[in-house]
């Protein structure tokens, strides 16, 4: 949905964020930067899961003796299966 929205803003930030994204226009450029922001976001949520189900599956494994190969290709293994499903 869109609204208008009437905000002062920096003119010097909105050109440089112009130039940087290469945006045509300034709203453009603003819809562009928020939409990076959110991807950055969800890249962070993503990446959270993933280290919670690594810790996991460490917990799981229970203590590795001597060869830390076998924790590392199981949580390779986990990781690629986040991938695949999206998550």
């Amino acid at each position: 949905m869109l609204r208008y929205k009437h905000m002062r803003l920096d003119q010097e930030k909105i050109d440089r964020v112009k130039e940087i994204l290469r945006a045509r226009t300034e709203t453009e450029a603003l819809h562009e930067a928020l939409d990076l922001v959110i991807r950055k976001d969800e890249e962070r949520i993503r990446k959270t899961r993933i280290m919670k189900r690594m810790l996991e599956l460490r917990d799981r494994l229970g203590k590795i003796e001597e060869d830390s190969s076998k924790w590392l290709r199981a949580a390779r293994g986990e990781r690629t299966k986040s991938y695949a499903s999206g998550r």
